[in-house]
């Protein structure tokens, strides 16, 4: 079985906050997930690699928490090319990531403006002025439809223009309209249900900067006119 290729670089985020954390909760808490969200791609690792990738322990030495497994530990130390796919399943595709171009700026905070309104505080560095092209993690993006206080350096309002159903186990995703350009969120059936979202809705986006990772733009198509 050829290597999984949609195991992304936010699966060795997780388990890296797992290893510091020993929690769940302060693992999801450290990359802006959600726990359903860090259960969802716990266990896509899982059948990625034919085995568990963290245990849940009980009192002892560790004082309880979710511990890494030896499989999680070495695909974490080593990459994912250290393991061997001897049991390996096919995983749930993610949902469609978001790619966003637009001008990288230094100052008054590091940022990428796409377009004429959409300013988004990002974590890393490039020239002054230098054309970028971002990715933002759907499951990265946490929505309210509130404002609440946040570390999140992103915080958008928009308006949802519709919730798809999620295919193969994957969960619904739903269809934003922020500034002009429409982000894709991946969530859960029942955060869905619980705030009531459908088209027409007005939500709040939360957007960490680190959630922003700056890839090598390779073609022409928008983001607006993928289906």
């Amino acid at each position: 079985m050829s290597r999984p290729s949609l195991v992304t670089s936010t699966d060795v985020e997780l388990l890296r906050a797992l290893a510091l954390e020993r929690s769940l909760v302060g693992a999801s808490r450290r990359l802006g997930i959600s726990r359903d969200r860090a259960m969802y791609r716990i266990e896509r690792l899982a059948r990625a690699f034919g085995g568990p990738v963290v245990q849940t322990a009980k009192g002892g030495r560790h004082h309880g928490g979710s511990l890494l497994t030896p499989l999680g530990d070495r695909v974490l130390r080593g990459g994912f090319e250290s393991v061997e796919l001897v049991n390996a399943r096919p995983v749930t595709p993610l949902a469609l990531p978001n790619l966003l171009r637009g001008t990288y700026r230094r100052l008054p905070d590091p940022e990428v403006r796409v377009g004429r309104s959409l300013r988004l505080r990002v974590a890393f560095d490039a020239d002054d002025g230098a054309p970028t092209a971002v990715l933002l993690d759907p499951e990265a993006i946490v929505v309210a439809r509130h404002q609440f206080p946040t570390s999140a350096r992103n915080v958008l309002r928009g308006t949802v223009e519709g919730v798809r159903p999620g295919r193969g186990g994957a969960g619904p995703t739903v269809v934003v309209r922020c500034s002009g350009r429409r982000l894709r969120v991946a969530m859960t059936p029942s955060g869905v249900r619980q705030l009531g979202l459908r088209g027409g809705v007005s939500v709040w986006l939360y957007v960490k900067a680190t959630a922003l990772r700056r890839v090598q733009d390779r073609g022409p198509a928008s983001p607006e006119r993928l289906r």
